[in-house]
């Protein structure tokens, strides 16, 4: 089976119809036959990896898939209603997308207030996904059993397709679902850890400390002391056991996603920049970690490591951090390993110092 790209230029029509005028859709490559980003190009949240739609509409003639994020920027919403017992009319009425299974929902919004609204996950009846979190876009197609599907979809089983064609509403915290806003108040609610005491990481040589940052310094610093019998909740994603996270051998070890992390892609994850499944090394060696070749991740790993405490607020930005604000900011494209030409290189200190 192939993509179907009229239902994905569908899709685009609506959402962009009443859209705000400096909204442009985070659109991206998916792996053909797939809900996993394309490995081969990198994180999906690097610039030079956003599609345009003509863009999209190529890859998809290829057999790929086409992913749509909310990011922290723009206006997006998405409401992804999943689980046995989806009902769609606790949604208000919205640009929808039925999943592969055909009883998801994706529900489209626009909001005012992106401040307001955070990522909500729930163990079993989907996400609000509004800040580096994707879903499939419409069109796509992901082989599906049909038995598994309900028999009035069985025909289009494995397709994502537009549902409510009508352009997204606007909501405000207050509109989503109430299942969500409980999920939120629940965590909010929880007992916050007591301060865990700790001393910034020096660097051990003429390098960022970042690099110094082990696994067991980021379960001491998030959770206290663990020892390698322990098994407690996840401190990247709500757990409804409570004993999904270990750690063993220096890494840190989910067992939702059956990945494991070290220093570096733990605070990837915890500065938002990559989900667990992306930064996560594959147990088995079944797969590479997606922090691979991505100067985005050192920095925002970088960023959140020194606005937590973990290394100093002098540490040194490592030079692949420096790489991402160059291009980031379109001041320069460097290749691997470049040291940047010295007015590059002021004008990114200068950005380093003043925005971040």
């Amino acid at each position: 089976m192939k993509p179907i790209i009229e239902e994905f230029k569908t899709f685009c029509g609506f959402l962009l119809q009443d859209a705000p005028e400096d909204y442009k859709p985070w659109l991206f490559r998916l792996a053909p036959h797939s809900k996993v980003p394309a490995t081969e190009f990198g994180s999906w949240k690097a610039e030079r990896n956003r599609l345009t739609i003509n863009e999209a509409v190529e890859w998809m003639k290829k057999g790929g898939n086409i992913g749509i994020a909310g990011m922290k920027d723009d206006s997006l919403v998405n409401v992804d209603l999943d689980g046995e017992n989806v009902n769609k009319d606790v949604l208000k009425p919205t640009l929808t997308v039925r999943s592969r299974s055909r009883t998801g929902i994706h529900g489209f919004y626009f909001t005012e207030n992106k401040g307001d609204i955070p990522n909500i996950p729930t163990d079993d009846d989907g996400e609000v996904r509004c800040r580096g979190q994707y879903v499939v876009c419409a069109g796509s197609y992901v082989p599906t059993d049909p038995e598994t599907v309900p028999t009035e979809y069985r025909s289009t089983a494995g397709f994502y397709t537009v549902e409510d064609k009508q352009p997204p509403a606007w909501i405000t915290f207050n509109d989503l679902p109430e299942l969500f806003r409980k999920q939120f108040e629940k965590r909010q609610q929880a007992k916050a850890p007591k301060p865990r005491e700790w001393n910034p990481k020096i660097a051990s040589g003429h390098h960022s400390a970042l690099f110094d940052i082990t696994a067991e310094d980021v379960v001491l610093r998030e959770v206290g002391a663990k020892s390698p019998t322990d098994r407690w909740g996840s401190i990247f994603h709500d757990s409804k056991t409570e004993a999904n996270m270990s750690i063993k051998d220096g890494l840190l070890h989910c067992w939702r996603h059956n990945v494991s992390h070290n220093g570096l892609q733990a605070l990837t994850v915890l500065s938002g920049y990559m989900t667990c499944l992306e930064a996560g090394s594959p147990h088995l060696g079944q797969g590479h970690s997606k922090i691979i070749g991505d100067n985005g991740a050192i920095f925002h790993a970088w960023l959140y490591a020194k606005r937590h405490g973990y290394i100093p607020l002098d540490d040194p930005i490592p030079l692949h951090a420096m790489h991402y604000i160059a291009e980031k900011h379109g001041l320069y494209k460097p290749k691997r390993g470049e040291l940047l030409p010295a007015p590059i290189y002021d004008q990114v200190l200068k950005i380093a110092e003043e925005e971040y």
